[in-house]
């Protein structure tokens, strides 16, 4: 590094200036140049302190010649940095040209010794940088213009059969305690008859179930894969219809057999595969190809739960949940069950035809609780992945919502479409009808709904993960908090970590290698918010969590 800290020495401008006709060097005017020369070094001088502040030049090791080279054309500054060489009477426009060049092929031959490369390194990454800043700037200029048509969009109805009926928009903590009341009678009578039938077990069994509660389309799915594939063991759900029961009877199988309310195998063990009893047709190559081994009995087998707040393009009424009723769906789900009184009436000679079955909603006990997973990601994915999965639901009836559909394309403009109907069906009640004290929020809470896209949905995300983690507080067991986005950086890691909190180990293939993991892959959403809508939707969620603990875990998203 260049270490001479000597000031600059501006030049003379005096005998570097010659005529347009190219004719005598003698003596020229001087007025001009002494009413041009402040300006020129106050321009100098400014340019100077910008690239110093960019880090492109510092005093103590740029050479003065190589700067005014680079900040000026030769046209108007030739041979700055020699002016002594003028008052000597040298000139001569081509002697000092010539000189200049031979005077910058030697700097250019000592600076690169010194830096041995680092100037040509950072005009590759001044130059990646200009290119992501352009970059950046063209992303916003899209944006504004998906903004304008969303605004214009916003202006037309949305039509009437988009809305919720009457009949669906129920107060969520008034449906919990009719279902609960339907679940307790229930229970009774399952208690009724195995008290009958001399069975005395009781619901304070202890269990080894390890919640994974996630806020939905926020890489369940994906997490239940990674661990069924990287152990080699089976997962299990809180909602039984997921589970592949083709192969046992078209029926919900449950983890434990003292609880039959669940939770359920995701791929529910059979005997098919031990006693050698075969299965005819398609089930036979499903089963060989989905069934897995049950964890060992010192493990513990991850079960999914979403728990609560689940709906999408709802009122507040139907996702301002009580912590008593988001607890109690931690542990609910539903089961898939005969339908006995449509069964009795089919004919039983004839075994081809068709059985008819029924959703039954069940709770469990929060003993079998022995971990939880707390899975987080980062909402404005998490809001983006929900309406993917909006889509794709609705794309299994084509028929029924094509019109759905045609309103909202698979992109960034559907997706602030989604965004702007809700806001246009809900937002003057959420404003001015609903009473938002009741619920422990402030009066003016509404008043951060303001250039957040899609607020109701970033409102649903932060009270569910609120709620998570007092759930778990309340089950007072061992919580790991995994990241979605921490898949990308480090899968390995990530799985081994997983593992080893469920006190599973790593499965091997027939040559004693480590089975492949599952592909992570992570789509890039930058095109769907502007920096201002992410700043205004991080205070708006630091609002709804109001503690310390639910803030300092999504802190890495503001």
């Amino acid at each position: 590094m260049l270490t001479n800290t000597t000031p600059i020495k501006m030049p003379s401008y005096r005998r570097i200036i010659t005529t347009r006709g190219g004719g005598s060097d003698g003596p020229q005017p001087q007025q001009p140049i002494q009413q041009c020369k402040p300006i020129i070094m106050l321009v100098s001088f400014l340019l100077y302190l910008n690239f110093a502040l960019l880090g492109h030049l510092t005093i103590t090791d740029r050479h003065p010649q190589r700067y005014f080279r680079e900040v000026f054309p030769s046209s108007v500054l030739v041979g700055v940095g020699r002016s002594e060489n003028y008052s000597a009477g040298g000139n001569n426009k081509g002697d000092v040209i010539e000189e200049q060049r031979q005077g910058n092929n030697n700097y250019d031959l000592d600076e690169h010794h010194l830096n041995d490369g680092t100037d040509e390194q950072h005009q590759s990454q001044q130059q990646q940088q200009q290119e992501e800043e352009k970059e950046e700037q063209n992303r916003e200029w899209r944006l504004e213009d998906q903004i304008a048509i969303g605004k214009r969009e916003q202006q037309k109805k949305v039509p009437s059969s988009f809305y919720r009926s009457d009949k669906s928009m129920v107060d969520v903590n008034e449906w919990w305690k009719t279902m609960e009341q339907k679940i307790q009678l229930r229970q009774n009578k399952q208690k009724e008859e195995q008290q009958n039938n001399g069975d005395n077990e009781t619901t304070m069994k202890k269990g080894k179930i390890a919640l994974i509660m996630s806020y939905p389309n926020s890489g369940t799915s994906y997490t239940s894969k990674l661990v069924r594939q990287a152990s080699g063991t089976t997962t299990a759900t809180n909602y039984g219809m997921e589970g592949l029961i083709s192969t046992t009877d078209h029926k919900s199988v449950p983890v434990y057999d003292y609880s039959l309310d669940g939770p359920y195998y995701l791929h529910p063990p059979t005997k098919s595969m031990d006693d050698g009893v075969e299965i005819e047709g398609e089930d036979k190559q499903q089963t060989k190809r989905e069934v897995l081994p049950i964890p060992p009995p010192t493990a513990s087998i991850l079960t999914k739960t979403h728990c609560g707040i689940r709906c999408t393009h709802c009122p507040p009424l139907m996702y301002l949940e009580s912590e008593e009723t988001f607890f109690q769906r931690c542990l609910s789900g539903a089961r898939k069950v005969p339908d006995k009184s449509k069964n009795s009436k089919l004919d039983n000679n004839n075994k081809n035809e068709k059985q008819y079955y029924k959703k039954e909603f069940v709770t469990y006990s929060p003993n079998l609780i022995h971990s939880a997973v707390h899975l987080i990601r980062n909402p404005f994915d998490n809001a983006i992945s929900r309406f993917h999965h909006e889509l794709k639901e609705h794309a299994k009836n084509p028929t029924k919502y094509q019109s759905w559909m045609d309103r909202y394309p698979r992109n960034s403009l559907g997706f602030r479409k989604w965004c702007n109907d809700e806001n246009t069906m809900y937002g003057a009640y959420e404003r001015e009808q609903f009473n938002w004290t009741e619920y422990g929020y402030s009066s003016d809470i509404t008043k951060y709904f303001e250039g957040v896209s899609c607020h109701a949905e970033m409102v649903r995300y932060a009270l569910w993960h609120a709620l998570a983690i007092r759930t778990a507080e309340r089950l007072d067991v061992p919580v790991m908090y995994v990241y979605y986005e921490d898949y990308a950086n480090d899968l390995e890691g990530e799985t081994n970590k997983l593992l080893s909190f469920l006190n599973l180990t790593r499965s091997v293939d027939g040559e004693g290698n480590q089975v492949k993991l599952p592909e992570f892959r992570q789509s890039d959403y930058a095109d769907y918010f502007t920096l201002e809508e992410r700043a205004a939707t991080s205070e708006l969620i630091r609002r709804v969590l109001k503690d310390e603990k639910g803030i300092e875990l999504l802190d890495r998203y503001f």
